[in-house]
């Protein structure tokens, strides 16, 4: 039989023990970066992240998903701490990118189902985010990136997942924030722009959505009582007309909007309120008095009714 020469054996056997020293190192290290990362102690964490760093560099474990898996878990314990609140984040976008390489590196079910869970989570983190954007700052453009980022993780996760009840949520959010701006200062042209497309998104989605129609219906009445405070403020005589068409214009465009409301729930004082309004405005009394008696039904009520003064010059037309 032929034999290996003495030395050439030798030189085997040395590497196979500093390979199995080498192994060895590599899963002492792995099993300490756990048992910090378990211990849940910050200081402990921020020294797992070391430990987890180098694994994913080292030759013998970069390409075992359970160095990766971990490094996620622990980044995502450190950023839940620093960094979720923020829209640009290092240490999510680490954990996005450990969680991708993990799942290349075909995970066991366990493995698998703890990144997805993970990834979930990031995900309904900047759906969040995005809504709270607009909430607290107003801040449409960096809240429809962060939203934008919910979808593309959830992609990850599900392909052809369907967006639709998720963009009615944060069309709505976005749309009834910004129409209530409006509302209250109809001057704002970017908040009335932002609502309307927002609001237009849901209808388009559920055509029949309460919140949405009458924020919309209430956009377009309040444009209109905004015309008419320029009847008040003394318009040129030759302007009155033009004023009044395009005051009745907005109504009809608010009537469609708030009456399907009421059309489909006719317990909704909001709508009853509101379409007593627009019939005042539109000078139809059997049915302003009509909506204005159901509305005290449904518990509104009402104050002083003085007409205003484009309403006083309808009703001279007459």
């Amino acid at each position: 039989m032929y034999k290996l020469p003495k030395i050439i054996t030798k030189l085997i056997l040395s590497t196979l023990l500093l390979l199995s020293i080498g192994v060895y190192a590599q899963e002492e290290k792995l099993f300490r970066a756990r048992v910090l990362y378990e211990s849940k102690i910050p200081a402990n964490i921020e020294l797992a992240r070391l430990c987890v760093d180098s694994l994913i560099l080292d030759s013998i474990t970069k390409d075992d998903f359970i160095s990766w898996t971990l490094r996620s878990f622990i980044y995502f314990d450190i950023y839940k701490r620093s960094e979720k609140n923020k829209l640009n984040s290092d240490l999510r976008d680490t954990i996005i990118s450990s969680i991708k390489k993990s799942n290349l590196l075909n995970p066991d079910e366990t493995y698998l189902g703890n990144n997805k869970k993970l990834l979930q989570n990031i995900g309904a983190g900047y759906f969040n985010l995005s809504k709270k954007m607009l909430e607290d700052s107003l801040d449409e453009e960096k809240s429809l990136i962060a939203y934008n980022r919910f979808k593309e993780i959830y992609k990850i996760l599900e392909p052809d997942i369907n967006f639709t009840s998720k963009d009615i949520e944060y069309n709505l959010t976005k749309g009834s924030i910004f129409s209530d701006i409006f509302i209250k200062d109809n001057n704002n042209n970017k908040a009335q722009n932002i609502a309307k497309v927002a609001l237009l998104k849901v209808i388009e989605l559920d055509m029949n959505n309460e919140s949405a129609n009458i924020n919309l219906g209430l956009m377009y009445y309040n444009q209109a009582v905004n015309l008419s405070k320029e009847l008040d403020y003394g318009a040129d005589f030759t302007q009155i007309d033009f004023i009044q068409e395009n005051i009745i214009k907005l109504a009809k465009q608010a009537e469609q909007f708030i009456f399907k409301v009421y059309t489909k729930n006719n317990k909704n004082a909001r709508s009853a309120e509101a379409l007593f309004y627009l019939y005042r405005m539109l000078l139809d009394e059997p049915k302003s008095d009509q909506f204005k008696k159901i509305a005290i039904d449904l518990g509104v009520k009402f104050g002083d009714e003085t007409p205003t003064k484009e309403e006083k010059l309808n009703e001279e037309k007459k």
